[in-house]
């Protein structure tokens, strides 16, 4: 997928609270598990590398969403983007 179509992507991600526009208490870079990317909806493949990002709430809580590293770049720049 082009840079261009997972900016979007994750704009709408952004915009629809799938995943939250603050910087994550934790990234975990590791090989795919699988997992659907909380960006593109693709599944991060066990021969690709994924981030796995964690948010913490309010408790022991914790968001975990599973990220290409493009789309994770794509959401990092649309959400630095946002907050200025």
């Amino acid at each position: 997928m082009e840079e261009q179509a997972l900016r979007v992507k994750a704009r709408e991600v952004l915009d629809a609270g799938k995943l939250p526009n603050g910087r994550p208490d934790r990234v975990w870079g590791e090989p795919g598990v699988g997992a659907s990317c909380a960006v593109c909806d693709l599944p991060v493949q066990h021969d690709q590398v994924e981030f796995e990002l964690e948010f913490a709430r309010r408790g022991d809580n914790v968001d975990k969403h599973h990220v290409h590293i493009r789309c994770f770049a794509a959401w990092e720049f649309e959400r630095r983007r946002n907050s200025h």
